[in-house]
Parts: structure tokens; sequence; C-alpha cells
């Protein structure tokens, strides 16, 4: 159902004025005009509330978006903050990676330790044995 500019600022609250500066930013597919009077297509009526509510538009309004500007800092400050938590998590990971190749190496030479202890306690078998 279509409706004034005025019928839409009684509804919601507002003054004309508010409700005339969000129609200024829609295409003129939007509006109708009989009589002298501008009437808002349902489409219109749900922009401009979801505008003055602080909602994203569903769809782009023309050949632009009609984001508010405080919506897109906070979409910015939202993804910055992202970073840097992703920063932080790719740190402890480079961390802990760093560690499990330490103990790796450390493990490794052990093992290296525990064989050639084993090789030499053969080898110095089979010596005393030959003496036997």
């Amino acid at each position: 159902m279509e409706k004034t500019i005025k019928q839409l600022a009684d509804e919601l609250g507002v003054s004309k004025d508010k409700i005339k500066y969000q129609v200024r930013k829609l295409p003129s597919e939007y509006l109708s005009k009989k009589n002298g009077i501008t009437y808002l297509s349902n489409d219109a009526i749900t922009i401009i509330k979801n505008e003055l509510e602080g909602k994203i538009p569903n769809k782009s309004i023309g050949n632009k978006t009609n984001l508010p500007i405080n919506f897109t800092h906070q979409i910015i400050k939202d993804k910055n903050t992202e970073i840097e938590f992703l920063k932080n998590q790719i740190e402890r990971l480079n961390n802990l990676l760093d560690q499990q190749q330490k103990l790796n190496l450390i493990s490794q030479n052990q093992l290296e330790n525990k064989i050639l202890e084993l090789r030499e306690k053969e080898d110095s078998k089979k010596w005393w044995q030959f003496w036997k």
C-alpha cells in the first residue's frame, strides 16, 4: 500500500523533513505522483524504515548502496578486530610449531644417543666374550 510522506512521518513519529531527506536518496521508480502528492511504494517505505532504524538495506538502490556511515565504521572496526585476532592466532600457531620442531630435534638426538649406547654395549659384550 502506498503512503504519502506525511503518512509515513506520522507512522514513524519523525518529521516530514526527515522523510523527505530519505526520499531524495531514492530513485524515481520508487515514487509516484498523483494530483501533486508524492506517494511512496512499499519498497521505498521499507528502505526508509531500515535507514531510520540503522539496518542494512537488503539491496542497492540505483547505482549506489545506502549504508549508514556509522554502520560502515562498525564493519571496519569489527574486521580490524578479527584481523588482530587472526594475527595473534597465527603467531601462537607459529610458536607451537617452533616448540614442536625443537622437541622433535631433542627426541631425535636422544634416540640417536640411545642407539649409540646400545651399539657400544653390544660391541663391548662381543669384545669380552672373545677373551673368555
